[in-house]
């Protein structure tokens, strides 16, 4: 087992991502934006809507865990929810005008952190990483399966 001192992997990506989430989450403060709203606001189509059953599932959170989420953008205007014509069970979530807006411009904001996070680093480098990262993703996936997760 490696000390806290060593950079294994595993502790290399928990830092990498504990850094990458305090920049967003500073980027989307003065928005009144968490990390999680703007996941889901970023899985919404800005011209058709969704279930949040489709919206949980693209985002990999769980249904009462989408449902707070989404009430938290429904009251803060940024969604809508309206009655699922082709299902009575259930509702369609649409971005509002001010959530297709502010879609836009947080994306236009996260591409630019990406620019910085990825500068002086040449296209193949980035390639492998991202094809690496890929990999574990999917062994971690398989280790899910097998645990039955």
């Amino acid at each position: 087992m490696t000390d806290c001192q060593q950079k294994s992997l595993g502790r290399q990506i928990y830092f990498i991502s504990q850094a990458i989430r305090n920049n967003i989450e500073r980027l989307l403060k003065p928005f009144d934006l968490t990390s999680e709203q703007l996941h889901l606001l970023k899985n919404l189509d800005p011209q058709q809507g969704r279930t949040q059953r489709q919206i949980g599932a693209a985002t990999g959170k769980s249904a009462a865990n989408t449902t707070r989420i989404l009430d938290r953008l429904e009251k803060k205007n940024l969604i809508v929810r309206r009655e699922n014509p082709q299902d009575r069970r259930s509702q369609i979530v649409l971005l509002t005008v001010e959530g297709a807006e502010l879609r836009k411009e947080m994306s236009r904001l996260l591409e630019s952190l990406s620019t910085r996070i990825e500068e002086n680093i040449d296209n193949q480098d980035m390639a492998v990483v991202v094809r690496v990262l890929g990999r574990i993703e999917e062994n971690l996936l398989h280790l899910a399966k097998d645990a039955g997760d």
